[in-house]
């Protein structure tokens, strides 16, 4: 049991801003294995989420009140995957090679591709935020976050690691498929809590395409993944969810 808490603290603390994670003394391998508990992480954000959503529209209109959930969406998590989905943007569609593609998503300088898309991600966030029903605001602000970091889990195992060293390389070098199993059951348990297992299906299933077919294009570019691409699989997938409940939920 003190282990689990550690690895989940520790998971806390890598996706966050909140600094638990970081007291704890853990070794690599634990670290790894945090994943388990991705999807769980994922929950707590979304409930931060929903109390900003519940306190903000009590004083202010929608707009404003979507504008400081984005925000806060962005403050919480460190604005850790926005990075890396800039960086893989700069590099997909900078570089002529593999290899020049991977030293641009390594460079710390975000380009105008990256910082255009960007944008775009987070306009797009905010809009479906904007359509999507009150009925249904809270389970989209619930499960977003869960299903994106549940997608890294799964990124993690539909392809290989390019770099040598990174910031994922702890969790591909010790990833288990047990860990993924996991994070799948606790996913679903938190889907069904909130949704009909029909329209749990599609989201989950929207969820696996597209994360097979971004797999398949990063190997098709840079040879599989990186803790970048991974990141930027976050925020693609938690948008693709808000839109699957905007779509089916009206």
């Amino acid at each position: 049991m003190k282990i689990l808490l550690k690895a989940f603290l520790s998971a806390l603390g890598f996706l966050t801003i909140l600094p638990l994670g970081k007291r704890t003394r853990i070794t690599e391998k634990d670290f790894a294995h945090s994943t388990i508990f991705f999807p769980l992480v994922g929950a707590v954000i979304g409930i931060f989420l929903s109390l900003v959503s519940c306190l903000t529209l009590i004083f202010f209109f929608s707009f404003v009140a979507n504008a400081l959930i984005t925000t806060a969406w962005i403050i919480l998590t460190g604005a850790l995957h926005l990075d890396g989905f800039a960086d893989m943007v700069d590099g997909l569609f900078g570089g002529q090679t593999k290899e020049e593609r991977l030293r641009i998503m390594r460079d710390s300088f975000i380009g105008a591709k990256g910082t255009a898309f960007l944008f775009c991600l987070l306009a797009l966030k905010f809009a479906l935020l904007m359509e999507i029903p009150p009925s249904h605001k809270y389970q989209a602000l619930l499960f977003a976050p869960v299903v994106g970091r549940w997608s890294m889990v799964v990124g993690m195992f539909l392809a290989s690691y390019v770099r040598e060293e990174g910031m994922a390389t702890a969790f591909i070098e010790h990833k288990r498929k047990e860990d993924l199993l996991w994070a799948s059951l606790i996913t679903l348990i938190i889907g069904v809590s909130l949704f009909k297992f029909l329209f749990l299906g599609i989201i989950i299933g929207v969820a696996l395409g597209a994360n097979f077919v971004l797999t398949s294009y990063l190997r098709r570019k840079i040879g599989g993944i990186t803790g970048d691409t991974l990141g930027a699989l976050n925020e693609i997938i938690e948008v693709f969810t808000l839109l699957v409940i905007r779509c089916f939920k009206v």
